[in-house]
């Protein structure tokens, strides 16, 4: 039996040279060797039994997790997981999940020669060109169909990773402006009311801090200055002298009159509001319990893993290394899958199935 379950956890299965992105060849590499050398991608409900209760796992058990739902999650991993006799799990953000459509190709289709692998949806190219030329990040996700087919399937879980994978303001400093240029992110939203020239305060995960709000005296004096409509604020930051009476219109207000923080009471409302949305979409699009979050850039606060729990969520995903014995739901450690050879691979899974090799290794930070 098992003593400890590595949790692998990848983000883009994905052509994109991206640090989080691992290409659909290498994926397969590693899901094969896996498969060679007798790893086992077990299913999320066998995997939160045995974080709960404890209840014994078969040697060279892992669980095979991917993070915030994008299509290419379908597209690729689905098909090479069921290829080689693994389950997966898709932390989703629900937000993001579109609504339910028909589901579109997959690798498998080709394989089958039932389409080309043209006819595969766009998820090699998170960027698309804006109408004011700029390039715009509009990486697909999910469709809820989609997810029901692959949950129908036993091959792949979708559970929750928060509503919507947001940020907050958390200080008044702040460096730049919001202007309509190109995104190189994919979750960069604020839980703030966001305006073309409103300063780029300190941001951080919302459900790991407390909200800086910036002031209604604030927002009013930019609305009145700068133009909100996309294409009349791209052609104001285009002249400098524009810039320089915004810089000097905000310089104007102290940090005090930039904004406040918000009190105990709203924060507790906004965290629970992030993860009830999160589970009730789950239950009712799936049509069962939801027992495992997944923290969104791995980052919670005290006050986020006990609403959880109040919430009835049993499982706690992290994104820090180490061990995973019986027992350890409220904390759960993964690793980051990297685009590497399957032999970089193997060598992890070995660390990670041994609890005082895998704590070794995680304090080394290797």
């Amino acid at each position: 039996m098992t003593s400890s379950v590595p949790v692998l956890m990848y983000h883009y299965i994905s052509r994109w040279k991206n640090p989080i992105a691992v290409s659909p060849e290498l994926f397969e590499e590693h899901c094969a060797a896996m498969a060679r050398n007798g790893w086992r991608g077990i299913g999320l409900d066998d995997a939160e039994n045995f974080f709960i209760q404890g209840k014994p796992l078969p040697d060279k058990s892992i669980l095979i997790t991917f993070d915030d739902g994008f299509l290419d999650n379908y597209v690729y991993a689905y098909p090479i997981l069921e290829k080689y006799g693994h389950k997966g799990t898709i932390f989703a953000v629900t937000g993001k999940i579109e609504p339910a459509a028909a589901p579109r190709n997959t690798l498998k289709q080709v394989w089958n020669n039932e389409c080309s692998a043209d006819a595969l949806p766009r998820v090699d190219q998170p960027y698309v060109k804006h109408e004011l030329g700029f390039d715009e990040r509009q990486d697909p996700f999910l469709n809820w169909e989609e997810a029901r087919l692959m949950e129908k399937s036993g091959v792949m879980r979708v559970s929750c990773h928060s509503a919507w994978h947001k940020s907050v303001f958390i200080s008044p400093e702040y460096d730049g402006f919001y202007q309509p240029e190109k995104r190189t992110r994919t979750f960069d939203r604020i839980d703030s009311d966001i305006i073309w020239g409103l300063p780029r305060f300190k941001a951080l995960p919302r459900l790991a801090n407390r909200a800086f709000i910036p002031s209604q005296r604030l927002l009013a004096a930019i609305r009145e200055l700068v133009p909100q409509e996309t294409d009349a604020a791209y052609a104001f930051f285009a002249e400098e002298a524009n810039l320089e009476r915004l810089k000097t219109l905000v310089q104007g207000f102290s940090k005090d009159e930039l904004g406040s923080y918000e009190d105990s009471m709203s924060l507790q409302g906004a965290l629970r509001q992030e993860l009830s949305q999160a589970k009730t979409t789950i239950e009712g699009e799936l049509g069962r319990p939801e027992r495992s979050l997944c923290w969104p850039w791995g980052a919670f606060s005290p006050d986020a893993l006990s609403i959880g729990k109040d919430l009835g969520f049993r499982c706690f995903f992290t994104t820090e290394m180490g061990p995973n014995p019986a027992g350890c739901a409220s904390h759960i450690h993964r690793f980051k899958a990297k685009d590497k050879p399957a032999s970089w691979m193997m060598m992890r899974l070995q660390i990670y199935s041994r609890p005082w090799l895998a704590k070794l290794y995680s304090s080394i930070r290797l």
